[in-house]
Formats: C-alpha cells, sequence, structure tokens
C-alpha cells in the first residue's frame, strides 16, 4: 500500500449506506414502467440536481415535484418516498473503515440532498464514525466535477496524491483520478479488501 496516502475517501450510496432508487417511485405506487412513463423524468433529474447542488431548497423541490407529478401526491408522501432511497448501513464494510480509521484519516464524500443527508444521520450508525463529511449540497458541486476534489483536498489541508478515493461509479473515481487522487471502484467489500492490499499506484 502507499504510504503516502493520508486520507481514505469514501462514496456513501452503495458502498458506505445501502441506497435503492427504487423506493422512490414504488414509494408512490409507481411500480411498472408504464405508469412511470406518464411523468418527465428529465425534469425530475434536473430538480434532483439543483437540489443536490444546493441550488434549491427542500421545500423547492418538494413544489417542484408535485407540479411535476401532476398533484397526484402530496408534499409529505412524496418526501416519505424520496427519503426511501436511503436504506441501511452496509455493515459489511464496517471493519475495513475501522481499520481504515485506525492507520489514515477518514472522510466522506457524497452526492446527497438535505433531505436524505437528515435521513441518514437518523438511522446510520456507521457514519458517525467519519470525523469529516463533504455533501454535494454543500460543496455546491457533485462528483466528478474537478472543483469537488479540489475543494476536499483543501478543507483536508492535503495534496490530491494523498488521498485516496472509494466510490462505486466508475465516473467518479476516473474524476478523482483525474484531479491527482489514487481511486478504487467499489463493488463489494471484499474486493475492497483485496484492492486495497494489492495496489501500488
Amino acid at each position: 500500500m502507499d504510504t503516502n496516502i493520508k486520507v481514505i475517501l469514501f462514496d456513501l450510496g452503495r458502498v458506505l449506506m445501502h441506497i435503492d432508487f427504487e423506493n422512490f417511485p414504488n414509494g408512490l405506487g409507481l411500480k411498472i414502467n408504464e405508469e412511470r412513463m406518464q411523468f418527465d423524468h428529465a425534469k425530475i433529474q434536473k430538480s434532483v440536481r439543483m437540489y443536490e447542488t444546493g441550488n434549491i431548497s427542500t421545500n423547492e423541490f418538494l413544489d417542484s415535484l408535485y407540479e411535476i407529478f401532476q398533484h397526484k401526491y402530496s408534499r409529505n408522501k412524496i418526501l416519505e418516498a424520496y427519503n426511501g432511497i436511503i436504506v441501511a448501513d452496509n455493515f459489511e464494510i464496517i471493519p475495513f473503515v475501522e481499520e481504515a480509521a485506525r492507520r489514515y484519516r477518514i472522510a466522506v464524500l457524497s452526492n446527497t440532498c438535505p433531505c436524505h443527508w437528515e435521513k441518514v444521520l437518523r438511522v446510520s450508525s456507521l457514519i458517525k464514525i467519519f470525523p469529516e463529511v463533504f455533501t454535494s449540497f454543500h460543496l455546491g458541486a457533485m462528483k466528478p466535477e474537478s472543483i469537488v476534489y479540489e475543494k476536499v483536498c483543501a478543507s483536508l489541508n492535503v495534496q490530491p496524491h494523498e488521498v485516496l478515493f472509494i466510490d462505486d461509479l466508475k465516473e467518479n473515481v476516473e474524476g478523482a483520478i483525474s484531479a491527482g487522487m489514487k481511486g478504487i471502484i467499489f463493488s463489494s467489500a471484499l474486493q475492497l479488501q483485496n484492492d486495497f492490499k494489492n495496489q501500488t499506484w
């Protein structure tokens, strides 16, 4: 393992926590494609991005979805369904995180929104291990934009090559590597452990 690594930076969804995007439409009773296709997916994604970059508030986000869903669901129902995406801690990764915390600084970097982050803080024990957390809605930008990695390194007061970033999405890891970080694409706790041991960079 590269002894120059000072920080191990973890993604949240599908790494530290289980998430399920299907829980959102399913929570609204939209279980088949024909039901879902009646609503403008592009507009939903635009609102999500605005929310996850801190450009709109939770109330503004819910108002936008209330309009997109043609007033079929209450704002509370939309919020409940949207929060259903956050499921539970990924218990399999806990031993790796605990070992990493003994040897390195550890931090979280997540593309997420205020309501999801509030739920994470309510339901996750694992997140409490991390002394430093970076969220897209606070940073005002999302992975894999280079500014995200630059802001994280500046805040941590480290050089990019001193950071190992772990994320389940290839494009986010490639973005980190382009910014000068090391990176591992996550698929399972066992794979992560093996890649961590075997990487030479």
